[in-house]
């Protein structure tokens, strides 16, 4: 999206702790990684760039790319929800969170 704002990226092993009488902290057990994305953007008067509803209202996957220190994070999942505000003064923008598997810079 090139009138995106702002973009997080937050990934997540999704490991559990666990906890023994003998050891008390012994480890982590695996969990389910994830990658969640939030993208804030301008909305342009013509119309929107992305409308994050085509992909929500089927609960269609589609592919989120962000690039940043000269590498690519690509990552396949879900649109879950989308924001859209307008006020005086105030620019129409548009903010969606997406969920997908792990992925790597690369």
């Amino acid at each position: 999206m090139s009138q995106h704002a702002k973009v997080s990226v937050k990934r997540s092993n999704n490991s559990q702790r666990q906890d023994t009488v003998l050891k008390g902290y012994a480890g982590e057990s695996p969990g389910s990684p994830a990658t969640e994305i939030t993208v804030d953007s301008a909305v342009p008067a013509a119309d929107f760039e992305v409308d994050p509803g085509k992909f929500m209202k089927l609960n269609r996957m589609c592919e989120v790319s962000v690039t940043a220190a000269g590498k690519t994070l690509r990552v396949t999942g879900s649109i879950t929800e989308d924001n859209f505000s307008h006020g005086v003064n105030d620019a129409a923008g548009l903010s969606f969170s997406f969920r997908g598997g792990w992925a790597d810079w690369e």
